[in-house]
């Protein structure tokens, strides 16, 4: 993301926004499908004439349609886009008209409601209360860790004694404790109880399970562990709730363990990684008290917890922030 220098980079912001909302509403109206075997008139698309007349030359300048005239196809790019399932669609649709209230969230805070009045909150992205919608949702984060999950654990694996124990806090759908399992380390997951019975069903024997709420005070960890991992955790909470849980966990790790926290952090002017700081806006919008954690202040929480030997990784768009318990 580049930062505003004039009046016109105000109007790319919003051509680039409309442009999406175009994109997003083809692809949720089965219009880029529809195009899947080949080219096809225009007035063969379902939907309204005049709006796929005046919406056609959008996708033509973003360069996901070609044909000239009233017939159009898709590019090798739309395509590709396509056939991976890449386009936004109806989701994304709600997530802009969610931006459409941002006046309301700024003036009375987060979270964003719904046009009912109830508040789209999650925990941890997941609605507890919806077991079809959470399992989807942590379906969609296991697909889409896939790397994320190989490159913590590429890093991670040289500070790890040749058979490990990890604990996985909040760990959901259990990809970054299984490469872990999978590499010969004893991998335990701990998250909510209707969490672990989904993992459960995933990874099977493969993996050990903890149910819990680690908000609570007398919630057990196990362990002792070599490293405790909080993958996308510390975003969620509140910095005081963040400190007083890794004082807990620092006391269940062995003499050497170590605690690392994967996430996007802000540096220290506030104002980058682009990640980072766009996430914040989904932390005030579906979160209580969530927020792109200071690096400082997570650097902070570590010392608290009686680690040393803080050290801050940067790897593919987040970050690792490690300490050890010495002794």
């Amino acid at each position: 993301m580049f930062p505003i220098r004039a009046a016109g980079d105000l109007e790319d912001l919003l051509r680039a926004a409309k442009g999406y909302a175009v994109v997003a509403a083809w692809q949720a109206n089965g219009l880029f499908a529809a195009l899947a075997d080949g080219p096809r008139p225009l007035s063969e698309l379902p939907g309204d004439p005049r709006a796929l007349a005046n919406t056609l030359p959008v996708l033509r300048h973003l360069g996901l349609l070609v044909g000239e005239g009233n017939r159009v196809g898709l590019t090798a790019l739309g395509r590709e886009l396509l056939e991976a399932n890449d386009l936004p669609g109806a989701r994304e649709l709600e997530t802009l008209d969610d931006l459409a209230k941002m006046s309301t969230v700024v003036a009375e805070g987060g979270p964003v409601r719904d046009d009912e009045g109830n508040e789209k909150v999650t925990d941890g992205g997941v609605v507890l209360d919806d077991p079809e919608r959470f399992a989807r949702f942590l379906d969609m984060l296991y697909a889409s860790s896939e790397r994320s999950a190989s490159v913590v654990f590429e890093w991670l694996e040289p500070h790890l004694p040749k058979t490990a124990s990890l604990l996985d806090v909040g760990g959901g759908h259990g990809r970054y404790a299984r490469v872990f399992a999978d590499h010969g380390h004893a991998a335990t997951l701990f998250d909510f109880g209707p969490v672990i019975d989904y993992a459960r069903d995933r990874h099977g024997r493969a993996l050990g399970y903890v149910a819990g709420n680690f908000r609570e005070a007398d919630v057990e960890f196990g362990g002792p562990y070599d490293v405790v991992l909080l993958s996308n955790i510390v975003h969620g909470e509140p910095a005081d709730v963040n400190r007083t849980l890794l004082k807990r966990l620092a006391g269940h790790l062995k003499p050497g363990g170590f605690i690392v926290m994967k996430d996007m952090f802000l540096g220290s002017r506030g104002r980058d990684p682009g990640n980072a700081v766009f996430f914040g806006l989904t932390m005030l919008y579906h979160t209580r008290a969530g927020a792109s954690p200071d690096l400082d202040e997570a650097r902070g929480w570590l010392e608290d917890a009686g680690l040393s030997q803080v050290r801050v990784t940067t790897l593919e768009g987040f970050e690792l922030v490690r300490g050890r318990k010495v002794g």
